[in-house]
């Protein structure tokens, strides 16, 4: 790029061949002005003045303007390549979709200054990659299907219902308020979500045509409401304008089951005085649509939020004796809370006699109800199978204790978490006053969510050594998490009386506990060596493992490998050789000698467990051979981790890069 002339002041001494520059100009259109001539180093240079204040930013050598001009040329025929020919793009302005045709002969212009070259602008948007590496499968894993295909056809609705709520479980995200992707699937069986809000009104517009027109009867297919009241009940919805949820509940005459709900209610630990009142509060028009088209209903929810506490027990006692609620099975109480003791013992009597005018009830849930003590559960109906009690700050061990002295006996699921005043005392009784309890979950995770932020529980032990638990026989399922607030010594009991009541516990098939000891480190790791090792053999299921070769989705073809095989419930492993027709009868003797052996040394080790750990005195040791042996799930966790809302472990911080063996059958060839 040369100088003006009247850069007298210039430094930099005027090159000969700077002084001599030949450029070619067309002065036809300005697009052939951006598109370099061959044989024409510098056919493009810009021809307008140069300021004299302005000092030029470099000084490009021969060289640098060659390489500039191809770089200029490569990325025009790159955009020329990157936009299809068949769609044209908006942006792409100057640029052709072909090589144009020069026109006109060359002129030399010989007094003209030395223009700078313009740069074309790719097709599309700026920034974008013009030449994209597209992405290979290669590193993807093949899955193939097994080539069976089920007779969808004729399969019966329950088993097409069962396949299709597992595949597609959960369909609606509700603390976020949003659908998943799963949702499609789901909508064969007629259950779509009412998110978003225009979803509503085009169900309702389906199911306010004349039924006899359509495919099938819709309004007798829907037995299940779940609304979200914010953004569904308040708010207009674009030109389809408020919801009628009335009018929606008069064209489903099969309705059993109608939840309202808010999704703040599954934020856990908010305080009475910070939970805010919805603007939408239940309508005298909802309980005269369910009333005045014999709708009977099965699941309920009452919540606080919709209504005041006093006036809500008022609404409940007034309802609850109409055709659609008598047949109640299901309640679900929210935000029931204790303000003072005038106004709670009104409430309390209120729902007292609400609850009575339930008679099939069967499921009773109190989430977040401070309002729940020991006078409301010994009143509670007899009829009930299962009770949930989440966040009841008043609830404590003695209240529960007499509750299950009264109505034990027909209770089958106990539910109780993040009940601050809760302890395990209760326990002790379980097995005389719930002998036909079958699910038994207890969450200590404690969650505050106001600026005290206090998790901790508010009861001084979780058992004392001499309060032993016991254990109905016919459990199925038991989970405990974050137990604390005890020693070493009581932990001993809670196992070990867990190991002795085995043999009865032949039901139980899911066995999960978190545990948090307070010792010193290798106490600790010598109490979870011993413990998690004697659980996971006592209930931990043996089965014949599943052939490798038999998948519904295949990778590759898989070798023939060792199979295992048991004679009984309570019988060792043992190892059978992969059947061959030269060694049929060596494998057969083999596995009996390995068999034999094996159980030899199970009774050898069961009688070394028993008899090894540390004791104590009135400390009940685990007796030999209690091996239940049934359960799928035995997950044992003890540690000294302060519990928190969400718990990570390994599995949580690694790579999903995969290491590269896989396809090492564990022999190491030569070696």
């Amino acid at each position: 790029m040369a100088p003006s002339g009247s850069r007298s002041r210039s430094t930099r001494p005027m090159r000969s061949s700077r002084t001599k520059v030949h450029t070619y100009h067309e002065e036809s259109s300005s697009q052939d002005e951006s598109i370099g001539l061959p044989g024409s180093r510098r056919a493009s240079l810009s021809l307008r003045s140069r300021s004299t204040t302005r000092m030029p930013k470099s000084y490009r050598e021969d060289s640098t303007d060659a390489s500039f001009h191809g770089d200029a040329e490569d990325q025009e025929s790159e955009a020329l390549i990157a936009t299809p020919v068949d769609a044209p793009n908006p942006d792409a302005g100057s640029v052709p979709t072909c090589p144009p045709k020069l026109r006109g002969p060359r002129r030399t212009a010989t007094t003209s200054k030395p223009r700078r070259p313009k740069r074309s602008k790719p097709s599309g948007q700026v920034g974008r990659v013009l030449h994209k590496r597209a992405k290979t499968d290669g590193d993807d894993p093949l899955f193939l299907g097994s080539g069976v295909i089920p007779p969808w056809q004729t399969l019966p609705y329950h088993i097409l219902l069962d396949i299709f709520l597992r595949a597609s479980h959960p369909l609606l995200d509700e603390s976020r308020s949003a659908r998943n992707d799963s949702v499609n699937a789901r909508c064969t069986l007629l259950l779509s979500p009412l998110l978003p809000a225009y979803k509503s009104h085009v169900l309702l517009s389906l199911l306010a045509r004349p039924q006899e027109s359509l495919s099938m009867n819709y309004s007798s297919k829907i037995k299940q409401l779940h609304v979200e009241v914010e953004p569904v009940l308040i708010y207009k919805s674009g030109p389809y304008g408020y919801f009628d949820l009335a009018q929606l509940i008069e064209n489903t005459p099969l309705l059993h089951t109608l939840r309202l709900y808010h999704k703040d209610d599954y934020t856990v630990g908010i305080p009475p005085w910070h939970i805010v009142q919805s603007k939408w509060t239940y309508p005298d028009v909802l309980f005269s649509a369910l009333e005045n088209h014999g709708i009977t209903l099965r699941s309920w929810d009452w919540n606080s939020r919709f209504l005041e506490p006093d006036a809500l027990v008022e609404m409940m006692v007034k309802t609850h004796p109409q055709r659609a609620f008598r047949g109640l099975r299901e309640l679900k109480l929210l935000h029931f809370d204790h303000t003072n003791e005038e106004t709670s013992a009104a409430k309390e009597a209120g729902l007292l006699e609400a609850l009575k005018m339930l008679t099939d009830l069967q499921r009773l849930d109190f989430i977040e109800s401070s309002l729940v003590c020991g006078e409301i559960l010994t009143n509670l109906p007899n009829t009930l199978r299962s009770l949930t009690l989440n966040n009841c700050d008043r609830l404590c061990s003695s209240d529960l204790t007499a509750y299950m002295s009264l109505h034990g006996t027909n209770l089958r699921e106990l539910s109780l978490s993040h009940n601050r005043h809760l302890n395990m005392s209760f326990i002790q009784n379980l097995a005389q006053y719930c002998e036909n309890l079958e699910i038994f979950k207890m969450d200590l995770s404690m969650h505050d969510a106001s600026s005290y932020h206090d998790v901790e529980p508010h009861f001084e032990d979780l058992l004392v050594q001499t309060e032993i638990p016991t254990w109905p026989e016919k459990l199925q399922e038991i989970e405990l998490i974050q137990l604390r607030k005890w020693d070493d010594a009581t932990a001993e009991v809670f196992f070990t009386s867990l190991v002795n009541a085995a043999p009865k516990l032949r039901d139980l098939r899911r066995l999960v506990i978190s545990a948090i000891l307070k010792i010193g480190w290798r106490d600790r790791a010598t109490f979870r060596e011993r413990w998690i090792g004697l659980l996971e053999k006592t209930f931990l299921r043996r089965s014949m493992p599943p052939d490798p070769n038999l998948r519904s989705l295949q990778k590759r073809s898989l070798k023939p490998t060792t199979l295992i095989a048991r004679d009984g419930p309570n019988d060792l492993c043992s190892e059978v050789d992969d059947p061959r027709p030269s060694t049929a009868d060596s494998g057969r003797s083999t596995s009996s000698k390995r068999q034999s052996t094996r159980l030899a040394h199970q009774k050898f080790n069961e009688n070394d467990d028993a008899a090894s750990g540390p004791s104590s005195v009135g400390t009940p040791q685990p007796r030999a051979g209690k091996i239940q042996g049934m359960c799928d799930i035995v997950n044992i966790r003890i540690d000294n981790q302060r519990p928190t809302e969400l718990q990570f472990n390994e599995n949580d911080f690694l790579d999903d890069e995969l290491s590269g063996d896989e396809d090492w059958d564990g022999n190491d060839g030569d070696l």
